[in-house]
Formats: structure tokens, sequence, C-alpha cells
């Protein structure tokens, strides 16, 4: 039996400054990187947020199905492709800029949404910039109908700046959807930006309260992940890439992998099992080290996570 997961949220176009300065497109998005992660590492994954008509947006569409990611038929969108501005700093850290007003991933309702999704998905997953103001009367309905039927809920948080001119609005309604959730990546840097004071452990573990005995990742960049449950904590420290490039899509690579060990070890629903647990983070760590030796986005396929465990692991 194949293992079936649906991503929402945006699919966009990353402009990414070169060190000559000229700027490159790749495509991105957060929950799309997780989408076509998902594919490389053999689920059957669906991405449900419509596609924009316009000529980013075909390219999106045509990547979508040569990558294998499922797209529901006649879910396309007049309004344009979001698009990023992507400038990386001394240490190869993106920093964004952010053109995402009327734009076609966030064009639905939640009737549309619930549409369509199919009935067999082990796991949806979203977050990111999917997780604002405008999109919690959408979300909210629409993850208490999912989690009935029984559906896994992941969520990245992966917070931007300058998203919404009103940042507590911004907050809330992070805030607001979080307690859906069964398992949540969160960040440093998410952390501060939602205001959670302290050390990272203590607000990751802040937001694990807030869940109904979920799970939190907690990524820390070089100092590697820690997971929480209310019964365990894991930390593990990253693998050292050949040659680090940049660190665009390592956050998605990570999350998608560790989900997807945990689809394929049928690990995704409770009781979890730590060995499992633990397994699953390394996975997770060595297919975003794969990913940032390149430039982009590039998550590996299941077997390049395995074949580099081996040898580097």
């Amino acid at each position: 039996m194949t293992e079936k997961a649906a991503v929402f949220g945006e699919a966009l176009f990353d402009l990414i400054e070169q060190p000559d300065g000229t700027i490159h497109p790749f495509i991105g998005g957060s929950p799309f990187n997780v989408a076509r992660s998902f594919a490389k590492q053999n689920i059957e994954v669906s991405y449900l947020s419509p596609i924009a008509t316009d000529e980013y947006g075909k390219r999106i569409y045509d990547y979508a199905l040569s990558e294998n990611i499922q797209l529901p038929a006649n879910n396309r969108s007049n309004l344009p492709t979001s698009l990023a501005l992507v400038y990386k700093d001394e240490h190869g850290q993106p920093d964004y800029r952010l053109y995402r007003k009327h734009i076609a991933d966030l064009d639905i309702d939640t009737k549309q949404l619930m549409a369509l999704v199919s009935n067999d998905i082990e796991l949806f997953h979203t977050g990111s910039l999917a997780l604002v103001p405008s999109m919690v009367d959408i979300l909210a309905p629409f993850f208490t109908e999912i989690k009935a039927r029984g559906v896994i809920l992941s969520l990245d948080i992966n917070m931007r700046k300058n998203v919404e001119l009103d940042e507590a609005k911004y907050i809330n309604a992070v805030l607001s959807l979080l307690p859906f959730a069964d398992i949540v990546k969160v960040s440093d840097e998410d952390l501060a930006l939602l205001g959670i004071e302290g050390s990272p452990l203590k607000g990751a573990k802040q937001v694990l309260s807030m869940l109904s005995h979920g799970m939190v990742l907690l990524t820390k960049g070089e100092h590697g992940a820690t997971l929480l449950t209310d019964q365990v904590s894991i930390s593990k420290p990253v693998y050292k890439p050949k040659e680090f490039v940049d660190a665009v899509g390592a956050g998605d690579t990570f999350f998608s992998a560790f989900l997807s060990y945990l689809l394929r070890e049928k690990q995704i629903k409770q009781p979890w099992q730590q060995d499992a647990l633990a397994s699953a983070l390394e996975f997770g760590l060595m297919a975003a080290t794969l990913n940032v030796e390149k430039n982009g986005c590039q998550p590996p396929s299941e077997t390049d996570v395995y074949e580099a465990l081996d040898v580097r692991g």
C-alpha cells in the first residue's frame, strides 16, 4: 500500500540573487517544496493549492506533473503567481522579500478545498504563508473536518517578516491554528517572530503545550534539531555537508523527509516508538544536509538519503 499525503500552501518562484549579482528563478514555496520532497521520497502526494494560469504558473504546473505530484483537475487561478526575492547573507542564510497580495495559491474557500481532498490520505501538510489572517476562517473549519476523518495534520510555522502590515494579527492567526496540529515544526527564528521569549527549547515546549498530545520538531540550523513529545525529548546534531552552497529549502527538506520516514514505517500516528522517532530525525537531518550541498531547494530521493547515511551516518 502506497502512503498518501496532501499538501496545501504557496507555490511560488524564488528569485535568488547569485554571487555576481544576477537573479536566477527557482520554483519554490515551503509547502510546494514539501510536496516535491514527498514525491522524491516515494510518497503519493497531491498538491491542492490553485496554480496560476500565468507563465510562471504554467512552469509550476508542468514541473509538478514531471515530478509525479498529483494535481486536481480544474484547480487553476487567474490571479498571479507569488514571487519571493531571496538575498543570501554572508552565512548563506536566505532573507526574503515577498509579493503575496491577491495571488493564486490562496484563491480558494473551505468548500472548494474540502472537495479536493481524497478520502484515503493519511497526512495533510500545510503551513508557512498559508497561515495568514485571511486564511483562518477557511482553514479552521477545514482542519476540524479532516481531523474528524482521522487524518494527521502537520504544520510548519515558518514565520516570515513583512508578510502582514499588522504583525500582531499575523501572530494571532498562526497561534489560533496551532492547536489543530498533530506534528509541528518550529525554528528558533520562528519562536522569536512569534514573540515567544526564553531559550528555543523552552519556546518549543510552550508550542508543545498548545497541542493535544502532539509532537514538536525544533530546528536550530547548524546546531541540529530536537524532537519533543509529552513522553520523549530527542536531540540530534546536523551532518556536515561536503560543501555548503546555501540553506534554501533545508527546513522543508528536513521536515518532509522526517514525515516520509514516519509514513513508511507506519509511525505517523500514535503510539510513536522512540527508536522510530530517532531514526526519522536522523533521516530528515541527512536529507537537509544533501539539500544544502546544492543551489536552491533540491530535495534528495529516498535512496540518496539512505546511501548517504550508510556512508556518512
